[in-house]
């Protein structure tokens, strides 16, 4: 009841952050997500998760899930296509205490849940919220379903941290410090394509949790600063090779903006 975390928790967590960027994977971050929970889903007894109605396309069902409705002492959800009465139940979950709730639906469908998300946010209720279906590219249910504004709209909420990952090491460490917040919703904004993974240092690792890093540098006063977050990496480290030895330039990652401009220092 107390939301402590175990003892063995910043050593195993930061284990398979290493060995995920030792092993790198071309996979969509909501498969990234899925595979996190597996791994840190065993040290949290306290994870209660839940979808409205996308369980098998959010990818938040793990190895140790087990539905409310086959056992009352269960650990997952079925919400149904309520995304705002999902997310409110949650918000009531973590005040009650003893729980991390974490919701899901597509990125679009925050649009149903925004009430119940900015009184998370009002509230500082510890809800992890994760959005699939994130993308510059259209899906298969076209522009219906692809969201443009939502993701500003969750940026620029008081109190709200917001997680655009760019690969499997960036979902991983957003949702490490998703469980770690204890005053405030996080957002886990997640890709349905795969994409690729970006090469880092050790040093560079670390950096991810800072909310905002240099992956790329040409040394020096830059002529061109490349800013990119989620599924727009890979394009924009594409377009860094490209204009590299003819202008000096910086790429930067930034999966969450809050945290970085939160930083101190």
């Amino acid at each position: 009841m107390s939301g402590g975390l175990p003892k063995d928790w910043e050593k195993t967590t930061q284990k398979y952050i290493n060995e995920l960027q030792a092993n790198p994977a071309k996979i969509a971050t909501r498969k990234a997500s899925q595979n996190t929970l597996n791994a840190y889903g065993p040290l949290l007894p306290e994870l209660l998760g839940g979808s409205a109605d996308l369980a098998p396309s959010n990818l938040t069902i793990w190895k140790g899930s087990v539905s409310l409705k086959e056992d009352p002492a269960g650990n997952y959800i079925h919400y149904g296509v309520r995304e705002f009465g999902m997310t409110a139940i949650a918000n009531g979950i973590a005040h009650h205490g003893g729980f991390v709730p974490y919701t899901a639906t597509f990125l679009m469908f925050v649009e149903y849940a925004r009430n119940a998300a900015r009184m998370a946010a009002l509230m500082k209720a510890r809800q992890i919220m994760v959005y699939t279906h994130d993308s510059i590219g259209l899906g298969e249910d076209g522009p219906t379903h692809q969201a443009v504004e939502q993701l500003a709209s969750l940026r620029l909420t008081p109190n709200f941290s917001t997680w655009r990952p760019c690969d499997q090491v960036e979902a991983a460490v957003g949702w490490k410090l998703a469980v770690e917040r204890h005053n405030g919703p996080t957002a886990l904004i997640l890709s349905r394509q795969n994409l690729a993974q970006v090469e880092r240092t050790p040093d560079q690792v670390k950096e991810i949790a800072r909310g905002g890093y240099v992956l790329k540098d040409s040394g020096g006063k830059p002529d061109i600063i490349l800013i990119a977050t989620g599924s727009e990496m890979e394009i924009t480290l594409q377009a860094a090779e490209k204009i590299s030895g003819r202008r000096s330039q910086c790429t930067r990652s930034f999966p969450a903006l809050d945290r970085y401009f939160r930083r101190p220092g």
